[in-house]
This record gives C-alpha cells, structure tokens and sequence, in this order.
C-alpha cells in the first residue's frame, strides 16, 4: 500500500504509528513509554527523511486526540511544521493535493498549539479470531469495474487479535477468473503506486467484508509463507476498499 490522500491517515505509515501507540496504551504503558516504543519500532522510517514527517506528526496528533501529548512530540512536531510539514512529498501530485495538505497541516498545528484534552480512556479490545481462511481469494471490484483479486495466505498477530494476511494478486480483468484457475495467478509484485503488497486485516468478520464489498472467488492450496520482501501494513477491508478506490483512480489518471 502506501500514500493515498492528503489526510493524516491516508498513510501506511501513518496508520501503523497511530495503531502502534494506541496499543501500547492499551497494554499498559504511559505515555511517554508508548512514545519510545513507537520510536524504537519506526526507527528505519525515522531515518528516512521522506518517512520521518509522517511519522512525527501522526504520532503528535494521536497524542493529542488520546489528551496524552508529551513535550517532545509536540516540540518534534511544530518544529516539522515550522520547516514546511511534508509538503514537497505531495507536489508530484499536483497544486490542488498540496493544498489540501497544507490545509491538514495547518489543522493540525491549531490542535497541538492549543489547549489539550484530559486523557482519554481507551476501552480494551476483545480479542477476536480471523474469519477468513487461508486459500481464500477475494475480489473487490471498483467503481470503474476493474477487478482486484486479495489471496488469504496466512494468519497474523495484530493488537490483541488475529487477522488473515493477504496478498494482492496481478489480474488484469476486467472479469473475474475461472475458480480452477486462480492457483496460476502470480501475486503483484512491487510497484510505485504499489508501495507493500502485504496486509494483515484487523477486525476480520465477514459483515465487515461484506461491506466492504469483497466476494469471494474461490479457494487454492497456498505454499508457507514466505516474508513479503515490501514489507506489511495493518488495514480494516474498509480501509483497503478506500485505498484500492484510489490506486484505482491513479492508474486512470496516469495510464
């Protein structure tokens, strides 16, 4: 996955640092040692200065919602803003998505210079087994009718549950393939608009697919699971529909 809009969570690594420092929240850490445990687990991001923006201000602005915003992150934060936020990372996009952004940035710079919430609790999570089964192979079709094809190809610890890992496969469509042929679909490899190929879901259940308007094609044998050499993010499949709606509408857009 990767980038697909201008708000502070239309972002992997976003997502994954907010999620990150909720869990550890949860698992009984104070602020400030949620703080460092995100630090330590987004270090690689942390050092790359396309990543480090994102990381910064979406660890500040969950913060700052949760009434739990350290010194320091709201210092790293407003010293990012001070300097132009992550601006230049929109600009191949065009005018119109950088200011939208800028527009988000400034939200966020009102929210962390102004007066903070009290902490606010946050209810335990149940923890919920994966619905889906590995060899499934789902399909979500987009607006313009242009099939994606997600095979299940394991489990996966995320928070206190456990969500099936998918794996985009590379269909061209625009039909749906024949269920005996699905075991000679290869899998979607990396790509620019594509930024990792690998999601664990996190609150499987079949409504939430349903909704989400995934159906399923058919079931293969899949082989162990090897690491995806792109890396993994967390998503709900209300999430993935919005993301693959919008690598949908770039590959439009760019040919």
């Amino acid at each position: 996955m990767g980038t697909w809009g201008t708000g502070l969570y239309t972002d992997d690594t976003a997502c994954d640092v907010r999620d990150a420092f909720r869990d550890a929240l949860r698992a009984g850490a104070d602020a400030q040692e949620a703080e460092a445990r995100v630090l330590d687990a987004f270090a690689e991001e942390l050092a790359d200065p396309d990543e480090r923006a994102v990381v910064r201000l979406a660890l500040a602005d969950t913060q700052s919602r949760l009434g739990r915003l350290t010194p320091s992150a709201r210092r790293e934060a407003l010293a990012l803003l001070d300097a132009g936020g992550d601006l230049e990372r929109h600009r191949e996009a065009g005018a119109a998505e950088v200011r939208r952004r800028a527009a988000v940035l400034r939200r966020l710079r009102t929210r962390l210079e102004g007066p903070q919430p009290e902490p606010r609790p946050l209810p335990a999570r149940r923890p919920t087994p994966a619905q889906a089964v590995p060899g499934s192979v789902y399909a979500y079709r987009a607006r313009s009718g242009q099939p994606y094809l997600l095979r299940v190809v394991g489990l996966a610890d995320v928070g206190c549950s456990t969500g099936p890992v998918v794996r985009f496969l590379d269909h061209p469509g625009p039909d749906l393939p024949d269920p005996a042929a699905l075991a000679q679909i290869p899998e979607r490899r990396h790509h620019p608009r594509w930024k990792r190929t690998e999601v664990v879901i996190r609150d499987d259940a079949r409504a939430e697919r349903d909704q989400a308007g995934l159906v399923l094609v058919g079931e293969h044998p899949v082989p162990p699971l090897t690491p995806s050499p792109n890396g993994r993010t967390a998503s709900t499949w209300a999430e993935l529909r919005t993301y693959l709606e919008t690598r949908d509408d770039l590959a439009r857009t760019t040919g």
